[in-house]
């Protein structure tokens, strides 16, 4: 800036006038002792860094593996006043985080540690007893998950309907207990079918889940009885616009739509005027736009295998249908 000085006497006016230059200064993080956050299993852990400097400076977190931390991924996000969010705590986010806030002048460091509180055992984001039903497909691989959390970390082992404990990590014949719980079983036969259960435990307490297995002696995959891409107009008569999903499969297939802009809807779900119906997996579009032109994906999908139909939603255009043997007219049915 420029200050001026002013004197005024009887006889004279004078003027002086500078500028003061301020250089860069390096980065000063505050609270530097906060150094500890601790946060319970599944939370997320918020850790603080402030920093001043000229220019400003930039933060950029290091996780406990050394790796620079992006600015927004599915377990981390850092926020605009340079704080680091690390979603859903496990046990392998434990350790020391390092921020470093940083400009042309020099950086400053802040090191916080990340420490979850001790808690007793949960399976799959449960905690207690809880059960689930499994299905497997003859001479096929099964996979029974046990997604377990705890500290100090659980012991873990599995119980199969002969009364067998299999402990973590455990390798013999078809059966295998991953690392993470996870229990694999590979070739599966008839004889496999009934009640795994999965226990884990520490001293602050227990947790269980027990798995109903049963194998399906022949799996088809899904598949459609009409060719797979049809072309539709799009009438704007207030009505309502209904497009089928028809699959066959064994076991029966479940179903999900995809809309043209990338919006994934599960069975039971409305969306605005777009809804999914549990029972048929059919697609109900209320009152459609020129606007809802696209190509909407149904998706078939069981233990065997999954297949797709698509429908092309047009302005203006008659009904089609594009097979692999040529193109049939066919009409589509508006509910009014």
């Amino acid at each position: 800036f420029q200050p001026i000085c002013l004197i005024l006497t009887k006889c004279q006016c004078s003027f002086w006038a500078m500028s003061v230059i301020v250089g860069p200064n390096a980065p000063k993080i505050r609270l530097k002792t906060q150094s500890l956050v601790t946060v319970k299993l599944g939370e997320s852990a918020k850790l603080s860094c402030q920093a001043t400097g000229e220019p400003a400076p930039r933060i950029m977190w290091i996780s406990p593996r050394k790796d620079v931390i992006a600015v927004s991924s599915d377990k981390f996000q850092i926020m605009d006043g340079g704080m680091l969010v690390v979603k859903k705590v496990t046990l392998a986010d434990e350790g020391k985080y390092a921020c470093v806030a940083r400009n042309s002048a020099g950086d400053d460091i802040k090191n916080m540690k990340v420490e979850a509180e001790p808690q007793e055992p949960f399976i799959n984001g449960m905690k207690g007893k809880s059960t689930t039903k499994a299905l497997g497909v003859s001479y096929q691989t099964a996979l029974l998950d046990c997604r377990v959390e705890g500290k100090p970390e659980p012991r873990v082992w599995w119980v199969t309907p002969y009364g067998h404990s299999l402990t973590t990590p455990y390798l013999g014949g078809r059966f295998q207990v991953h690392r993470n719980g996870s229990l694999e079983l590979r070739g599966v036969r008839k004889t496999d079918e009934g009640r795994y259960t999965c226990l884990a435990k520490n001293h602050l307490g227990e947790a269980s889940l027990l798995v109903e297995l049963e194998v399906a002696s022949l799996a088809e995959k899904p598949s459609f009885a009409v060719p797979n891409i049809e072309i539709l107009p799009i009438k704007q008569d207030g009505g309502e616009l209904t497009l089928e999903c028809l699959a066959r499969g064994k076991p029966n297939p479940e179903f999900s739509w995809v809309l043209p802009n990338g919006t994934m809807l599960a069975p039971g779900v409305r969306l605005q005027r777009f809804i999914h119906h549990r029972s048929n997996g059919t697609l109900q579009i209320s009152q459609p736009v020129a606007t809802d032109k696209g190509v909407y994906r149904c998706l078939a999908k069981n233990v065997a295998g999954q297949a797709e139909k698509r429908y092309a939603l047009e302005a203006g255009r008659k009904p089609m249908i594009r097979g692999s043997t040529g193109i049939i007219v066919v009409l589509v049915r508006i509910r009014v």
